[in-house]
């Protein structure tokens, strides 16, 4: 008898701890401080913004609410004349893109945990990088005309921002139908891309200047450091989805990688400092890489995927971390010590 309440007791103690461990284990990560932009712009306007609305809002968002008026909408005759022009041109504004603003509700109901996503990337981003400091997000809305995420320092804060229309997934249907938007922009309209392409964002603002890149390997270099940087803080998803490649282009570019070198070799390209004539072709976005002896099918940026074969290769050599990495900024020293040469 006294042994079966022992056993009873020490099940339900053992029972407890699983518990326990089991909420330790499921405790999300506290979302970043964030700003909507977009949402602020769009409940002002719908119901008729008046001068003294659009004056408050512009105060709320500061240096932001600047960049997005200037850089991202370039409305410069607007917004430097009377708050009474700026909040007419807002109502206008918001009235034209009402369809859009619902849209982009709807599809973002189906992504309840992207700010945890974002936490948990720049969580892992801060143990790589002790002194990244304090971070916010701030969703836009760019009308479709900003491709990229940004970032900017404000008050001592990191403020990293994204455009939501933009990030809507490949299968949305204005994408193929906006006039000069590019097909090949579907391949970074993934929505679990915000995450790494914030993180992404951050580390070219942080070390762009201290990287030379005067040839095709100081670029394939840096490149690769951004692309093997979002693998490791985001490696739950899949490489070719991470740099907007099917997984046909992706097995592609892994069984023709030797191919690939060879080819910078024989056309002497990698200590190449043409930037227009030679370089730039191996990393612009697109649908495809071409130049004489490529093949037709060849995908987009593959100085970017060379370059992410270069540091993963570098890293597993050295097992230096990713601040490390990063803190190595002579190319030639890291293409030699990574031993990479996949013609061999």
């Amino acid at each position: 008898m006294q042994k079966n309440t022992i056993s009873a007791n020490y099940g339900a103690f053992l029972a407890l701890i699983l518990l326990l461990f089991s909420q330790c284990g499921s405790k999300q990560q506290k979302p970043l401080p964030s700003s909507n932009l977009m949402q602020a712009i769009e409940q002002a306007g719908d119901g008729g913004m008046t001068a003294e609305e659009y004056h408050a809002l512009k105060a709320k968002f500061g240096k932001m609410f600047d960049r997005w008026c200037l850089e991202v909408m370039d409305v410069a005759p607007a917004y430097y004349a009377k708050d009474s022009i700026m909040a007419g041109f807002l109502n206008a504004f918001v009235q034209l893109n009402k369809p859009v603003f619902t849209s982009v509700k709807k599809h973002y109901a189906k992504y309840p945990d992207l700010d945890q996503d974002i936490a948990k990337t720049m969580a892992k981003l801060k143990s790589e990088f002790p002194d990244a400091g304090e971070m916010q997000i701030l969703v836009y809305f760019s009308q479709f005309s900003n491709t990229n995420t940004f970032t900017d320092t404000v008050n001592g804060r990191q403020v990293l921002a994204y455009s939501a229309e933009m990030f809507l997934d490949d299968t949305f249907a204005l994408y193929g139908m906006i006039e000069g938007l590019p097909g090949w922009i579907k391949r970074y309209a993934r929505t679990e891309q915000i995450a790494p392409y914030l993180a992404a964002t951050y580390l070219n603002g942080r070390y762009a200047e201290s990287h030379p890149r005067k040839t095709m390997l100081d670029e394939m270099v840096f490149q690769g450091k951004l692309w093997y940087s979002m693998t490791k803080l985001c490696p739950d998803i899949s490489e070719a989805h991470l740099f907007g490649y099917t997984d046909p282009e992706w097995k592609f570019l892994n069984q023709e990688e030797a191919n690939v070198w060879n080819y910078y070799v024989q056309q002497q390209t990698l200590f190449s400092t043409d930037f227009n004539h030679v370089i730039k072709r191996f990393f612009i976005q697109g649908e495809k890489t071409t130049g004489a002896g490529l093949p037709e099918e060849c995908p987009p940026r593959i100085g970017n995927f060379s370059g992410y074969k270069v540091i993963a290769a570098y890293a597993a050599k050295t097992g230096k971390s990713l601040k490390q990495i990063w803190e190595e900024n002579n190319s030639g020293n890291i293409l030699q010590q990574s031993g990479y040469n996949p013609i061999r």
